[in-house]
């Protein structure tokens, strides 16, 4: 059994535009301090602290995060395991024809939430682990929008690509040895990718750039060792890969980030 789920912090003291991030995972994004406006197709919908996003695998989100009072705190669930057709049957039965990502806070899901946060998975164990989500995917379902976050009950072949890669994402990961990692042959792995819409060195990108983004929350503020931590040898072509997917340059974004 796998790692069931991670939860990431992000932080920023000023406001935050960020476009095309993507989400590799079924995520859940919860505001603890100021709000986040979303893009959201053609509208725009301002989250809430009593609010919960839900986003499926593969979604590339739009957005500003808006500090209250100099803060802005949000948490991401991101969700590894999945559930079972049964548990999905029953959200669906619950829920209505529209879906909407947006789901309202209860204290159930709060307490659930928190504790899932507050765990150290180093020391817990996977089985635990499941137990724990798939009771948050049984509150999810009696709510009826489990299927919202789980719009297809399978793992892509790109998702476990990017779960691999981002274990060690300044390593060079040639396609033939990551090929090689699947038990795959190089055409069999492209042809995978390609009936997902993407190609190998998208999803490498993608990966690089938010463990960018993950390693300024946590502090990292020189562009050069963040460059290089990110597998690019050019400070200059990682700047603009960065500027280039998310609509700022990497000192932009540091300047916004809380300190911690």
């Amino acid at each position: 059994m796998n790692q069931q789920y991670q939860v990431t912090i992000f932080r920023a003291e000023q406001l935050q535009k960020l476009r095309n991030v993507r989400l590799h995972s079924p995520s859940i994004i919860q505001i603890m301090t100021g709000s986040k406006r979303l893009f959201w197709r053609e509208s725009t919908i301002d989250v809430s602290h009593s609010e919960l996003l839900l986003c499926e695998a593969s979604e590339s989100l739009s957005f500003e995060n808006l500090p209250q009072k100099g803060n802005f705190r949000s948490r991401v669930f991101s969700f590894y395991g999945l559930p079972n057709d049964s548990i999905i049957e029953l959200s669906k039965s619950n829920g209505g024809t529209e879906q909407t990502p947006i789901l309202e806070v209860s204290d159930a899901l709060q307490v659930t939430l928190n504790a899932l946060f507050s765990f150290n998975q180093q020391s817990m164990s996977q089985e635990t682990q499941y137990y724990w989500v798939q009771g948050l995917y049984q509150q999810l379902a009696e709510r009826g929008v489990l299927h919202c976050l789980f719009t297809d009950n399978n793992t892509k072949f790109s998702q476990k690509l990017s779960r691999y890669l981002a274990k060690n994402p300044s390593e060079e990961h040639s396609l033939d040895s990551v090929a090689q990692h699947f038990a795959i042959s190089r055409s069999t792995m492209i042809r995978k990718l390609k009936k997902e819409d993407t190609q190998y060195r998208e999803v490498l990108a993608e990966v690089r750039l938010n463990h960018a983004l993950n390693l300024m929350q946590k502090g990292h503020n020189n562009v050069a060792m963040l460059a290089l931590s990110c597998g690019y040898q050019s400070e200059g072509r990682f700047s603009q890969r960065f500027k280039g997917k998310f609509g700022l340059t990497p000192s932009d974004y540091i300047k916004t980030v809380a300190v911690q």
